[in-house]
């Protein structure tokens, strides 16, 4: 019974001691690490959505995948930053991404779903995107 409470003692300490730890490396991420993955989402975007024009139903799948990951990313950026909105428009981003990668040969529930992510992605970069000398940036304030 004692070596039970303990292994499970121990296990919650690993388990608080690890989310601890992830939670302060997405509170580690600079402007500049976003600007990264945001640059990585207008790749993959773009891959995508030639796939799509080619009825590459794969290579549609494959580049909205990646959407998902990064999206997720974003996510824990927002989060970290503790910008419930972003972070639930980011949360709908992957949704969008995940529903095209899911719908395989089906190019018009994909196209509607392409749609549907860039209306997520326009109203995210409305509110928090801005533009200096030296490209994109989050809005302050």
């Amino acid at each position: 019974m004692r070596v039970s409470r303990f292994l499970t003692a121990a296990g919650l300490a690993l388990v608080i001691a690890v989310t601890m730890s992830v939670s302060s490396l997405a509170q580690s991420k600079t402007d500049a690490d976003f600007d990264k993955l945001m640059k990585a989402v207008g790749a993959a975007n773009g891959a995508m959505r030639g796939a799509a024009k080619e009825q590459n139903a794969a290579g549609l799948a494959a580049e909205a995948a990646k959407m998902v990951s990064l999206f997720k990313d974003s996510e824990a950026f927002w989060k970290a930053r503790n910008n419930a909105e972003a972070a639930a428009w980011s949360a709908a981003a992957a949704t969008h991404a995940d529903g095209i990668a899911k719908a395989g040969a089906d190019m018009g529930a994909a196209m509607g779903r392409i749609k549907e992510l860039g209306g997520t992605c326009q109203t995210c970069h409305a509110k928090y995107r801005d533009k200096d000398a030296n490209g994109f940036i989050i809005k302050k304030g």
